[in-house]
């Protein structure tokens, strides 16, 4: 279940990021930083789901064979 409540963390900050950046593209601000961030937020998790997927199908594979 850490795996899943990380992940969900992972989601509602990339969300206040992009909320963020919005904001400053609004303003006509530089949003860098926060696209640095962002970039990274969306590699972990998908490395994250990447790996739960791949635990799924071991599991499924373990219990058909």
């Amino acid at each position: 279940m850490r795996r899943m409540t990380f992940m969900f963390s992972i989601r509602k900050e990339i969300k206040k990021l992009n909320e963020r950046i919005d904001r400053k593209i609004i303003k006509g601000e530089s949003y860098d930083r926060e696209a640095q961030r962002h970039k990274d937020l969306v590699l972990q998790l998908r490395k994250l789901e990447s790996e739960a997927s791949l635990a799924r199908t071991l599991s499924l594979a373990s219990f058909l064979f």
